[in-house]
């Protein structure tokens, strides 16, 4: 039994140990290397998330931080969600609207793909309301988003008959020939897909088109809340005078760099403290870095941002060293309860002992007593029991539960007890009579007083 005991202490004791460490190694992986390696996925090589996340890998590297990043070109942005969810990276590019966006957490916002309504000059519709049974025009350039589509055309009621699709080239002659009568652009909140749309219809028309407001753009986001109601701001396509001329209400997907959810808090903040110490050195040469931003910090999001990037931005970023001492703490913490409830079982181990050995000393008493009274088959039975006392003495001494010195005076007892047993059978039997047979080897082997 006591065997079993230290084997189930070891394994338990190895076992701790081992757990803490892999907890450790999971939740701080700084505390036992000096670099950590994370994989991330791009996207398609040439897109805008992979241009910007190489830039930013080159950047970063030559600061040699805790954290290094593997690049993994990806096909699309969906194999890049995809190979998330399946761990086989450790951050990715994804869509607000992908699953992987709601698994993972949310470390940097990159862009911003929002749709725009252009109308011609001089059109009088005020509402995307009067588009209902009109033709429109969407304009198939490189920021085309098919998910936003269904979701205007699906919130408006618009039918899929009157979509007209045309290359950026033809917007503005089909507008001019009324073919359609507004034109729907897809692009970054920013220079790109929708100033350029606006710019071929004004060269059309030889005067500026305008914008549509979509004012329901509120509701839309709550209806999907992977979308986000955005305002253009006045002026951001520039231009002279710049565009537009008044803010403009929309919606628009984010294109999001999301980490796997178990991602270390710190090394999360890392990656956050360089994208935003980063983003001003490469806005002069990558304009698109000026639509990154960090992510909303309110815990409440849909799509919630990392812990490790809130206590970033939230400036409750721990410390190594705290973080270091956390660890301790809580180590003696799991110490201070296990340490009392070892001491527990090895107490009623050592009482189970006590009692146990209590029980044979007692009964050492009872023999005592029966060996000066007891028959002849009462001893011999006696000198079998004391035959098993001293097998049970032997086996605890051999395990370290009895001491010598105690295992001495008990053999003592048991000896003059076994003298006491041969003198009372002499007394019974005589000198030559018959022994019973479970003290009779024994007895013949002493010394009879009538031999001496």
């Amino acid at each position: 039994m006591q065997r079993w005991f230290k084997i189930f202490a070891a394994v338990t004791a190895v076992g701790l140990v081992l757990f803490a460490g892999a907890y450790a190694l999971m939740r701080q992986p700084s505390l036992f290397t000096w670099r950590y390696e994370l994989k991330i996925a791009t996207g398609p090589i040439g897109s805008d998330g992979q241009k910007i996340l190489a830039a930013f890998i080159r950047e970063v590297a030559a600061e040699r931080p805790i954290v290094r990043l593997v690049p993994v070109p990806t096909e699309s942005l969906s194999a890049s969600a995809k190979a998330l969810i399946d761990g086989q990276v450790d951050l990715a590019v994804v869509r607000s609207d992908d699953a992987a966006a709601a698994q993972g957490r949310t470390v940097f916002i990159l862009r911003r793909i929002g749709i725009a309504i252009l109308l011609p000059p001089e059109s009088k519709i005020e509402s995307v309301s009067e588009l209902l049974g009109k033709k429109l025009a969407v304009i198939k350039a490189a920021h085309f988003d098919p998910a936003l589509l269904k979701a205007f055309t699906t919130f408006y009621g618009l039918r899929d008959s009157d979509i007209v699709e045309l290359a950026l080239s033809e917007v503005g002659q089909a507008m001019k020939a009324k073919r359609v009568m507004a034109a729907l652009v897809f692009g970054p909140i920013g220079a790109g897909s929708i100033s350029d749309a606006f710019a071929v219809v004004r060269k059309s028309f030889k005067e500026k088109p305008s914008y549509l407001d979509i004012e329901e753009a509120e509701a839309i986001a709550a209806r999907w809340p992977a979308y986000e109601a955005v305002e253009i701001k006045q002026g951001t396509f520039g231009g002279a005078p710049p565009e537009p001329a008044e803010a403009i209400n929309t919606f628009a997907v984010s294109v999001r760099l999301v980490a796997r959810a178990s991602l270390p808090d710190r090394v999360a903040g890392e990656i956050t403290r360089l994208l935003l110490s980063t983003k001003a050195k490469l806005a002069s040469t990558l304009p698109v870095v000026g639509e990154m931003e960090a992510p909303a910090t309110e815990k409440t999001s849909v799509l919630p941002a990392h812990p490790g990037t809130l206590a970033y931005l939230n400036g409750e970023q721990v410390a190594l060293l705290d973080e270091t001492l956390n660890y301790y703490w809580l180590g003696a913490m799991v110490f201070a309860v296990f340490a009392p409830l070892a001491g527990w079982i090895a107490s009623r181990r050592e009482l189970r002992r006590g009692a146990e050995g209590r029980l044979h000393l007692l009964r050492l008493i009872e023999l005592v007593r029966l060996a000066k009274t007891g028959s002849a088959t009462e001893l011999a039975d006696v000198d079998e029991e004391l035959d098993r006392m001293t097998e049970w003495l032997l086996e605890k001494l051999a395990a370290g539960e009895v001491e010598r010195s105690q295992f001495q005076s008990i053999e003592l007892v048991i000896s003059q007890l076994r003298a006491t047993i041969a003198k009372r059978l002499i007394d019974l039997t005589g000198p030559g009579g018959n022994r019973p047979r479970g003290a009779a080897g024994r007895l013949r082997a002493l010394p009879r007083s009538s031999d001496s």
